[in-house]
């Protein structure tokens, strides 16, 4: 069994203590962010910052590959340090490289013409669309960069795919109540590409976004509420729209695993939602990712332990508990009491599950800490 921390390379001051510290845990691994988006992020045991603002849209590693169109810009803390390849150095801890790929503003800010847009047109500048060749190319090449030149265990790929309407922007307004069904529509994307591609795969994918823009209007107008389960069902474009958005994405990890190193596993972080069960509206098919990588990662944020274990076995009906990794949150807002993390990895355990992770070790409280390290120490998770 295993366990992993997923961490941020602007809280490794020193190294040698930071991995000192995560070995106390009973942790064996990091899963530190290689390329990461900007954040506000509150940090209970930094020795130099308890708010920290890193650059948007950045790599944490230095990049040796030709990129084409979209290029990766180097954070200016790896432009000094890096720490990535300071851990990779190092025999006593394994690394993973955390990738998140098309959640990423300063590159849709530069390349808008690559961005999501909704059925109305509007862009979407966080969220790069997995259907433009350009965005493609460039997941795939920094993906194969980073495996071939770091000694890295395994990738962990998030938004692969396409990211939802309320996955998350600086100050957000709206002065509607959230609603299951404007999200889900207002998070389609209906680019050039993906107009294109669900026109190949016979999709009247026009028609299906004139829909939805007359739908999306009456109700900001004050029109009754609509039912998303109703219109996945009744609507056959928009069943079929949402398989063709999985196929891209699948091919698109696929490519990805193609291009990396076969030494170094490539898994997929199932979803930026919760539950799973919502993940299509990413264009994740999460038994289709799983057939086409190493396995996935599971979020399980959930607010109980049995929620937990519900989560769990919704996705363990699809895939191979085997090849299946879970990351848990101990602490808030998922976690109130230590007995909420011992329940939930006893549970994950007896469903087979046996590799962890646990976000995040440089924002967890000390009372936190503690609590992994008492479960982890006294599970032997790691040899």
């Amino acid at each position: 069994m295993t366990a992993a921390v997923y961490a941020y390379p602007w809280n490794f001051h020193d190294p040698d203590a930071a991995v000192s510290r995560v070995r106390a845990l009973g942790a064996g691994e990091i899963t530190l962010a290689a390329s990461y988006h900007a954040g506000k992020f509150l940090q209970p045991g930094d020795a130099q910052a308890r708010v920290y603002f890193p650059e948007d849209g950045t790599v944490y590693f230095r990049p040796r590959k030709d990129y084409a169109v979209v290029r990766p810009r180097i954070s200016v803390l790896t432009a000094e340090r890096d720490v990535l390849a300071e851990l990779c150095g190092r025999d006593d801890i394994t690394v993973n490289a955390w990738m998140v790929l098309n959640h990423n503003t300063r590159l849709g800010m530069l390349h808008p013409d690559l961005t999501a847009r909704n059925a109305f047109g509007d862009a979407y500048p966080y969220s790069l669309c997995p259907s433009q060749p350009e965005v493609r190319a460039y997941a795939v090449t920094l993906c194969g960069d980073i495996a071939e030149n770091y000694r890295l265990k395994s990738l962990l790929l998030e938004t692969p795919g396409f990211l939802t309407y309320g996955h998350g922007f600086h100050h957000e307004f709206a002065q509607v109540a959230p609603n299951a069904w404007l999200d889900a529509m207002l998070g389609l994307c209906f680019c050039d590409p993906c107009r294109e591609g669900a026109k190949r795969a016979g999709i009247e994918v026009d028609g299906l976004a004139g829909r939805i823009c007359t739908a999306v209007d009456v109700w900001l107008d004050g029109g009754a509420d609509q039912s998303l389960e109703d219109w996945n069902a009744n609507d056959a474009d928009l069943a079929a729209y949402h398989r063709f958005r999985c196929q891209v994405v699948t091919s698109l990890v696929a490519d990805i695993r193609a291009a990396v190193d076969p030494a170094v596993k490539v898994k997929v972080i199932a979803t930026c939602q919760r539950p799973h069960a919502t993940a299509y509206l990413e264009g994740h098919d999460l038994a289709a990712l799983d057939t086409v990588s190493d396995g996935l990662e599971l979020p399980l944020y959930q607010s109980s332990p049995e929620a937990v274990m519900a989560d769990g076995r919704y996705v363990l009906d699809l895939v191979s508990a085997a090849r299946t990794s879970v990351i848990l949150r101990p602490g808030y807002p998922d976690m109130s009491r230590e007995s909420d993390l011992t329940e939930a990895l006893d549970g994950l355990r007896d469903l087979g599950i046996s590799d962890f992770a646990f976000y995040n070790c440089g924002m967890l409280r000390a009372m936190n800490l503690e609590w992994l390290k008492n479960a982890l120490t006294e599970k032997v998770l790691y040899v």
